[in-house]
């Protein structure tokens, strides 16, 4: 895969594989008082090769901010143990929902290079190759919702970008080895998938 260098919905980023990684959640990242939200940065706008993710795959309900913690604390005493695991880096993806054409999906996941050793168990997906722009989130996971908003509204408009709706990942969150599930701090880079360039528009 394509390294990067530099919504109606919420969002996720880079995590640390260590030793207990099984005691990591994500549901006291919001007793944390985090600072007001900063504008998140423009890293870049990027065309990435496709790449492959296994994980599990929930339908949101009710809010997105209050569903999404409870999935990563299913999730996260798995990262580091599933095969053929790519890196050390998580992704939450935010997905039309794959049984109604009004819901929401999000799924948390690692990379793998193929699914041939992955079990039934997973849920897998197949992000193709895409422009993305991509941003990074400083503050506490907390305030991603906020700065997801930021990026969507005005980040976005303001660079002439659009992103895409169509098909595949609405959003994608990387989160890397400086990212710490406990407490919720460590930076979180936001990929929007864009709409292509129309030439000699």
């Amino acid at each position: 895969m394509a390294s990067v260098t530099g919504c109606r919905s919420v969002g996720c980023a880079d995590d640390n594989i260590d030793d207990n990684e099984g005691d990591s959640s994500m549901t006291g990242m919001h007793s944390f008082k985090a600072p007001a939200t900063a504008v998140p940065g423009l890293l870049g706008v990027e065309s990435l090769s496709g790449f492959r993710l296994v994980g599990l795959r929930r339908k949101i309900q009710g809010l997105p901010s209050t569903a999404i913690p409870g999935f990563w604390e299913k999730f996260s005493p798995y990262r580091g143990w599933i095969p053929d695991q790519t890196d050390k880096h998580s992704y939450g993806v935010l997905l039309p929902a794959a049984d109604s054409p009004d819901g929401f999906d999000y799924m948390t996941a690692v990379e793998v290079p193929g699914f041939q050793r992955i079990n039934d168990d997973w849920d897998r997906l197949t992000v193709p190759a895409q422009r993305y722009a991509v941003f990074l989130h400083r503050d506490h996971v907390s305030e991603l919702r906020p700065a997801l908003h930021t990026i969507f509204a005005h980040s976005l408009p303001g660079l002439n970008l659009s992103p895409q709706r169509r098909n595949g990942p609405l959003l994608l969150e990387r989160y890397g080895a400086e990212f710490d599930f406990r407490t919720g701090w460590g930076g979180i880079q936001i990929w929007v998938p864009l709409q292509e360039e129309v030439v000699g528009a």
